[in-house]
């Protein structure tokens, strides 16, 4: 197929490519500057998606994996699958930075999903037919076990307290994973 470019940075060979590794690649930038959560994604190649239904499809418990934070120390990651949207992803990113402390202190948070699936929807009223409806909000298919956002902090206290604010911001049950001290043999 042809090559596209997403977000300026990443190219993909075929749309399947771009989907298959949007969520490792284009999710694991860090917040930017301004420490927002973005809305939307600067450029897609399609305005608007198919529905993915096998994306949100729930895994069994004794299946799911605990993963290990990449960037971080400590880690949130998701229990269970579901599209989560743009303002509980910045709800959380608010949270998790009042509950670390100031920056000065060496504590970042790195933001590993992004909303780049867009969702549409017609209007009140509208009849059924004449076409898919207008892009509303943009969404993120969070999988089963992967990690949202990677922190570090001064002491693990403050990381549990962030974990604590967090839980009661997302629509899905998250766990508290910590990167496993280095051993130098």
């Amino acid at each position: 197929g042809k090559l596209f470019k997403m977000a300026s940075c990443f190219h993909y060979t075929t749309f399947s490519n771009f989907l298959r590794s949007s969520i490792t690649n284009l999710c694991l930038q860090p917040v930017r500057r301004s420490g927002v959560v973005p809305k939307r994604p600067q450029k897609l190649k399609y305005a608007k998606f198919q529905k993915n239904i096998r994306a949100v499809l729930p895994v069994k418990p004794d299946v799911l994996k605990v993963p290990v934070p990449s960037f971080a120390q400590y880690g949130i990651y998701a229990k269970e699958a579901k599209r989560i949207t743009p303002g509980q992803l910045e709800s959380v990113r608010i949270a998790i930075v009042r509950n670390i402390g100031k920056t000065k202190t060496g504590a970042k948070v790195i933001l590993r999903v992004f909303p780049h699936i867009p969702v549409t929807k017609k209007g009140t009223g509208v009849r059924m037919g004449k076409g898919k409806g207008n892009v509303d909000h943009f969404i993120s298919f969070v999988k089963a076990g992967s990690v949202l956002f990677e922190y570090d902090c001064s002491n693990a206290i403050k990381a549990k307290k962030a974990y604590k604010a967090a839980t009661y911001k997302l629509p899905i049950p998250i766990g508290f994973v910590e990167r496993p001290p280095v051993t130098v043999q």
